[in-house]
């Protein structure tokens, strides 16, 4: 039932039951799965009728755990070998924000169209139970977000996250043989990347960023 509402399903795919609850598709919404995608059950697909044709891609081998929420107006990008907990991924804001009068039609009113943001998130993540993002949000390749993480902004590849807003509080690391899946131009490019971050430090378009958590800590081993 579920495979038959989706714009399109690779091989392999797989929707796991635990008693959680039922998986539901509400609105408009096409869903791209590749191949060996799985899916717990009680996961809520929303597609929004604020853009034309909203879209949720999910890459290759990619995990999506019990009680996820996508909220889609325009689009969600989701990599491949990643493993996503999160409580809700949304590109909009669901309602309103500036128009108070059209919180007072009949649901609470539609987003506004320029406050639609898509998000991409990245090969190889983990992104903790309980944690959230926010439209606009790019999640670089193998990034890591502890529970309840509040995830926005532009995260660089290889990071540990936590806190609400999200600050980077380590960094990971990037394992050679991965090179023989993702190339080693690719490999280079993300120890690039990483080399410039500076752990904890406030990061543009994040308002409370740079509060710390007192520990010192910055290189993650493991």
């Amino acid at each position: 039932m579920f495979k038959s509402q989706c714009a399109h399903v690779g091989k392999g795919f797989r929707m796991w039951y635990a008693g959680n609850g039922t998986t539901r598709i509400l609105g408009k919404l096409a869903i791209h799965l590749d191949d060996d995608v799985s899916i717990f059950d009680n996961v809520s697909f929303v597609g929004l009728t604020v853009c034309e044709n909203p879209e949720l891609h999910i890459g290759e081998g990619t995990y999506i755990a019990p009680r996820v929420r996508f909220m889609v107006a325009k689009s969600v990008r989701i990599g491949r070998h990643s493993l996503v907990g999160c409580h809700m991924i949304f590109d909009n804001s669901g309602h309103p924000i500036t128009d108070a009068r059209a919180r007072m039609m009949r649901g609470g009113g539609h987003p506004s169209v320029k406050g639609v943001k898509p998000v991409t998130i990245g090969d190889l993540c983990f992104l903790g139970e309980g944690s959230y993002v926010y439209p606009g949000t790019t999640v670089g390749d193998g990034v890591v977000a502890k529970v309840g993480t509040h995830i926005m902004g532009d995260i660089p590849p290889f990071c540990l996250i936590e806190g609400n807003p999200c600050r980077i509080v380590g960094k990971l690391p990037i394992n050679d043989d991965l090179a023989e899946v993702f190339g080693p131009e690719r490999v280079e490019a993300w120890r690039a990347a990483q080399a410039s971050v500076v752990v904890d430090a406030p990061r543009p378009g994040v308002p409370g960023s740079a509060r710390g958590n007192g520990t010192g800590e910055g290189q993650c081993d493991g």
